[in-house]
């Protein structure tokens, strides 16, 4: 199998946006994303069935973060609110891609926000959102609705949080499998549009076939014209991995999501514990 076999299409990269900071970033990062590999950006608005329902019951009350003063909440109520951030959000999707000049739609459509989100994803190569929404701190645990997408998606995820975009330096982990073939081919046409420097956490079971997937990852990142800095994690854990992430300093990760230390509780801890971008190739 070449390369041409393994690498990834990325044409249309699907971005969730809500009214939270970390979805704002997530359309900053999109649309760096889609400009860096000429793809097309596509903004998709889930309104809440839950809201609604909610919406619905005669006691439900809405409490103003800013002034901590309530008042009732209503169907009525709520479906002009969604409206009014579904075109708040359009003009920001419309203006981003302006500044970039990127092809792009946008859609609404009303059910549970994870289900919509991982059907719409089903037509894109990339879905990207952000890993919580309305979160003051900047590292913060995954959302439901991340969680959901990143244990169920079929397609590329790319998480963001607040303060964060796709930036160098870029960590990308490497066993050697054809998946993780995948991640350095990517990390190289990101480079090539980013510039920056690679640093390659070569996974193994033992010293002896890490050295051997360092050798091979350094030859063919060289005859791509990266230069990359490489460094061996011998059978490690998760909370190993997420450790050797944060001491690369990465602005921006790529794993492949069937990668083994993401198994079970893994993609949690990996990242729950890093502060930066997290691309999951698929």
């Amino acid at each position: 199998m070449n390369d041409r076999e393994l690498e990834p299409v990325m044409r249309r990269i699907l971005v969730a946006l809500d009214a939270s900071t970390h979805s704002l970033a997530a359309l900053e990062a999109a649309s760096a994303l889609a400009e860096a590999l000429g793809a097309e950006l596509v903004g998709i608005f889930v309104e809440d069935i839950n809201l609604l329902r909610l919406a619905e019951l005669p006691f439900a009350r809405e409490v103003r973060y800013q002034s901590a003063l309530d008042r009732p909440l209503d169907s009525p109520g709520m479906e002009r609110q969604l409206r009014v951030q579904a075109e708040q959000l359009r003009r920001a999707l419309a203006g981003v891609a302006a500044r970039r000049q990127l092809r792009w739609s946008f859609r609404v459509v009303r059910g549970q926000v994870a289900a919509e989100l991982l059907t719409a994803a089903q037509d894109a190569d990339v879905l990207a959102l952000g890993r919580a929404s309305w979160s003051l701190s900047r590292r913060v645990r995954l959302g439901d609705t991340a969680r959901a997408v990143v244990a169920q998606a079929s397609r590329a995820v790319l998480l963001l949080q607040q303060g964060h975009a796709i930036c160098a330096p870029i960590v990308a982990v490497y066993d050697g499998s054809p998946a993780a073939q995948r991640v350095l081919i990517t990390a190289a046409r990101l480079l090539s549009a980013t510039g920056g420097h690679l640093t390659a956490i070569i996974v193994a079971d033992t010293a002896e076939a890490a050295t051997r997937l360092e050798a091979a990852a350094a030859k063919w990142l060289q005859g791509q014209g990266v230069q990359a800095h490489c460094r061996q994690l011998v059978n490690p854990a998760a909370a190993d991995l997420a450790h050797a992430i944060r001491m690369a300093g990465g602005g921006t990760l790529i794993i492949s999501a069937e990668s083994s230390l993401l198994e079970a509780d893994g993609v949690q801890t990996v990242l729950e514990a890093i502060d930066c971008s997290a691309l999951l190739v698929r």
